[in-house]
């Protein structure tokens, strides 16, 4: 097997998503968990590819992808999204190359911090992160629960919602709790979601003034999910788990870190299940993960 590595194409994106499909729905099944049913949507790598493309490679085995790596940056913070190699090419080092390839980006743009969040069962791509400086710092758990059984359960808290302005006149708003919990700003995340790639983007507020934000899909995902430091965490989920059903989605979902006892709390009660464990990896410690649930694995 001869492996070619080179920068991606947007031509690229639809193939490279159907390896991430095989390669995940493979590691999952093998794992006990459902295979993806679908490659995952391309609209994210697309706008990244537009704006920086050298955090996304592809590896070929003559005209074939076999391998995708896929990495963003914001301010001096380095992500990568998404590492994936074919089932049938595993363990012949296209994981490492794809991800050396990956991390020049890092390099070239001074990065202070680099992370992901993978599988916490894959224990080979975790072994692969360790023996690049990734090191575990956060579990991290995909919760699911039936939405008329949180509706029974959902009070209400006193807190208010109202729509995020567009970009940029929402930048003050999440850039400043961005800042506090995670230590630097998303605005390529918020540009991309509010250009049209959630259903609902609002602002929690509680006696006038800002508690958080959060965005929620037509699927009933909620995240990210950003609460202030000072804001009622409980009242902030619930908020945001209420404009979940609105929606009318039959499941509500959500990304909850381990140490976020309070929003863990809160949706044991409300009865969420944990459905996909995670882990968050980094070169160092970084973000108040008590306040801040990510999106999704590639997002952050």
């Amino acid at each position: 097997m001869d492996i070619t590595y080179r920068p991606a194409k947007p031509e690229d994106l639809e193939e490279a998503a159907r390896v991430v499909q095989q390669s995940a729905s493979a590691l999952r099944v093998g794992h006990g968990v459902q295979p993806l049913p679908a490659p995952p949507p391309t609209a994210f790598p697309k706008a990244c590819l537009a704006r920086d493309p050298s955090g996304l490679w592809v590896a070929e085995d003559g005209d074939t992808i076999v391998g995708f790596g896929f990495s963003w940056m914001t301010d001096k913070f380095w992500c990568l999204s998404q590492l994936f190699v074919r089932s049938d090419t595993q363990a012949k080092g296209v994981g490492q190359a794809l991800l050396s390839k990956t991390l020049m980006q890092a390099e070239r743009n001074g990065a202070a911090n680099r992370a992901l969040i993978t599988f916490a069962y894959n224990i080979a791509s975790t072994g692969l992160y360790l023996n690049n400086g990734f090191y575990p710092r956060e579990p991290l758990y995909r919760m699911v629960a039936p939405a008329q059984a949180v509706a029974q359960k959902l009070g209400r808290d006193g807190y208010d919602i109202t729509p995020i302005a567009p970009w940029p006149e929402s930048g003050e708003l999440t850039s400043r709790i961005d800042q506090e919990l995670l230590g630097f700003r998303r605005d390529l995340h918020h540009q991309f979601l509010l250009g049209g790639f959630a259903a609902r983007a609002v602002r929690i507020e509680h006696a006038g003034r800002a508690a958080g934000y959060a965005y929620i899909s037509a699927q009933g995902h909620v995240g990210p999910l950003a609460i202030a430091p000072d804001a009622d965490a409980k009242a902030v989920l619930t908020t945001a788990l209420r404009c979940a059903l609105e929606g009318g989605a039959r499941q509500v979902s959500m990304i909850v870190p381990g140490r976020a006892d309070v929003v863990m709390q809160t949706a044991l009660a409300l009865g969420f299940r944990i459905e996909e464990p995670y882990v968050l990896m980094a070169w160092r410690p970084f973000g108040n993960w008590c306040n801040y649930l990510p999106r999704a694995p590639g997002f952050m």
